[in-house]
């Protein structure tokens, strides 16, 4: 911002007659500041040099003084001179200047064009009272009056006192301007500040989408405009499958990106048909009409078929879907439809990938039923109330026991004894796997020092490992309680194998290291390959027990399972076959080399109490093919 320079001290004057002008000058000829002049400044400085003092500046009250004969070309005068910038600070205005108009209609158009100048009117008749002049011209305290004839001290002290004046207030004013300028500017600023801390408040910052601040506002303004037309609102949350092993594995840069791209997605999937929020993570969420709910949702999932590809990594992209729409006889607020749509995306993801689900009232209930049940299952891990059974592994003639696998079991007190099945899925949803498999681990690790001869099987989920510090847990229970590792086999299924993460690959490397055994299991149902075998440096391989049932229905299925030992056996594995349970399979195994058996044909899972005494039958220390 620049301040204005000061402006020049100008003083008009207007009279018809020229001898009163050059009275006027005589008076203020002392009152004029002096022009610059070269050779007086030369002058100047020459007798400075010569004398030492330079003589003192003449201070003009004075700049300029512009005369004239006419009110219309005073009125014209202090026209020109605004505009030039340049306005005066006084002007002295006869009364009577015939053929032209008075003074005082002078002063009244003169006041109209430059309000703050400071006008005097000169008089020496009567021709118009004081007050019908202030009337007309205005500004009171800016208008003054000099008799004629006039003393030239007193025009004199008059002029000084009102250029002075002037200087003053336009000086203030200047100053006022400035300040005023710099309060807009601030308050611009200002202004701009707010808006942006308002979209900021509700933008989320990585992706620009509506943050949940801005979902809700935009969701009520579209429950206006859908209440005016009789419109029904849907909301669609999604989620962003296996977004987390995107972070672990790739980084959080890549995982970034991946949101973004996705948040792209869906805004040119939706277009003006709604619109788009990122609650938060990789969960997003849509709002649209009902009547555009089926098109949108079209898009929505076709936008997941293209993988998303960033220099080397080249990645799959799937939404998991739920969806929930009002119904025709009553409005919903956000935070039910939102409600609805997660209980709907809760189903979902439990059935697989790139699946989307519609809300109704039964997914509700199944929802809620769920939901106590996992509450239930956090208390039985807190309150010990689970248990284990133990199942033996036999050598292949089927006579002796070379291992045992810890499984798990849930005796509700309302639902009675729960499947595996059910509450290890349901403890991975709701974030209980690492406590579950905390409490597996030390309790089997406990029952383990019963039969120090006897390998013991614990099943692992790939969710325990991404705890950083879970190797060095495991390793630290074992020394605690004198159990050896070379003791201990860890199952790690087929299916967490396409799960597996640097963290992962890192912390079984280090238990394996430490003398621990993995073994693959259910292997043929899930998504390894012989890769992963070799990847991961497993001791055992265990067959899936579909393909053992298939060896009494199906005529081929030897082949399949005699394939499968060939590779473990060339891979130097050692081969268990799962749910044995009849001779026949037990006798085309063995004719096909597997090392180890493990069924209901030999024995079911059983007590530690019942398994010591089976194990006291026959102590398998001579034999260990595990």
């Amino acid at each position: 911002m620049t301040i204005p320079t000061q402006e020049k001290r100008r003083i008009l004057i207007c009279d018809d007659e020229a001898g009163i002008l050059d009275a006027y000058r005589r008076i203020f000829s002392d009152l004029l500041a002096p022009a610059a002049d070269a050779a007086a400044s030369d002058y100047d400085a020459l007798a400075a040099d010569l004398f030492g003092d330079a003589p003192a500046a003449a201070v003009g009250v004075i700049d300029e003084i512009v005369t004239c004969r006419q009110g219309e070309e005073a009125v014209e005068a202090v026209r020109a001179a605004k505009a030039a910038g340049q306005p005066f600070g006084v002007v002295f205005l006869d009364v009577r200047m015939p053929p032209g108009i008075d003074g005082v209609e002078a002063a009244r158009q003169i006041r109209a064009i430059e309000p703050v100048i400071n006008i005097v009117i000169v008089t020496g008749y009567s021709d118009h009272r004081p007050a019908e002049i202030a009337g007309m011209v205005g500004t009171l305290d800016r208008l003054f009056y000099l008799v004629k004839p006039f003393d030239a001290d007193e025009v004199r002290q008059m002029a000084t006192t009102l250029v002075n004046r002037w200087t003053s207030d336009s000086r203030i004013a200047t100053e006022l301007a400035a300040q005023v300028e710099a309060l807009e500017e601030l308050n611009k600023a200002l202004q701009a500040s707010e808006a942006s801390a308002h979209r900021a408040a509700r933008r989320d910052p990585l992706t620009n989408l509506l943050n949940r601040t801005g979902l809700q506002e935009q969701f009520d303004s579209a429950r206006i405009r859908a209440t005016a037309t009789g419109a029904r609102i849907a909301l669609l949350y999604l989620d962003l499958d296996r977004f987390k092993w995107v972070n672990d594995t790739h980084g959080h840069g890549i995982g970034d990106l991946l949101i973004c791209e996705v948040a792209r997605r869906l805004s040119a999937a939706v277009l003006d048909d709604g619109f788009v929020a990122r609650l938060g993570g990789d969960e997003f969420a849509v709002v649209c009409e009902t009547t555009r709910l089926e098109p949108v949702l079209d898009r929505v999932l076709a936008a997941a078929q293209a993988p998303f590809v960033t220099g080397a990594h080249h990645l799959p992209v799937h939404f998991s879907i739920g969806y929930s729409r009002e119904s025709d006889e009553a409005e919903t607020d956000l935070p039910e439809l939102m409600r609805q749509a997660d209980v709907a995306l809760y189903v979902a993801k439990d059935a697989g990938r790139g699946i989307a689900r519609s809300f109704d009232p039964y997914l509700d209930q199944m929802f809620l039923h769920d939901q106590a049940m996992a509450r239930d299952l956090k208390v039985a891990i807190e309150t010990n109330g689970l248990s284990l059974n133990y199942q033996p592994l036999m050598c292949i003639d089927g006579k002796t026991v070379t291992g045992v696998e810890a499984l798990l079991r849930w005796e509700h007190g309302d639902h009675g004894l729960v499947s595996p099945e059910v509450f290890v899925p349901m403890a991975e949803k709701n974030g209980l796997m690492g406590e579950l498999g905390d409490w597996v681990l030390r309790n089997a690790l406990t029952d383990a020092r019963a039969w120090p001869d006897v390998t013991t099987s614990i099943n692992l989920s790939v969710l325990q490992f991404a705890n950083p510090d879970f190797a060095e847990t495991v390793l630290t229970l074992t020394r605690e309680m004198g159990v050896s590792p070379d003791k201990i086999e860890f199952e790690i299924t087929e299916t967490a194998m396409a799960n597996d993460t640097a963290l992962f690959l890192a912390q079984v490397e280090i238990l394996r290291l430490a003398g621990f055994r993995f073994a693959l299991d259910d292997f043929g149902s899930g998504y390894a390959s012989i890769g992963y075998l070799s990847r991961l440096n497993f001791h055992k391989l265990k067959i899936d027990r579909s393909f053992v049932s298939a060896l009494t229905t199906k005529p081929d299925a030897d082949k399949m399972i005699r394939s499968i030992v060939s590779l473990g056996l060339a891979m130097g594995l050692t081969i268990t076959a799962e749910g044995v349970e009849d001779v026949i399979q037990h006798d085309i195994l063995k004719a096909v080399g597997c090392d180890q058996l493990q069924g209901f044909l030999f024995h079911r899972p059983c007590s530690r109490s019942e398994l010591e005494k089976i194990l006291s039958r026959a102590r398998p220390g001579r034999q260990n093919a595990a």
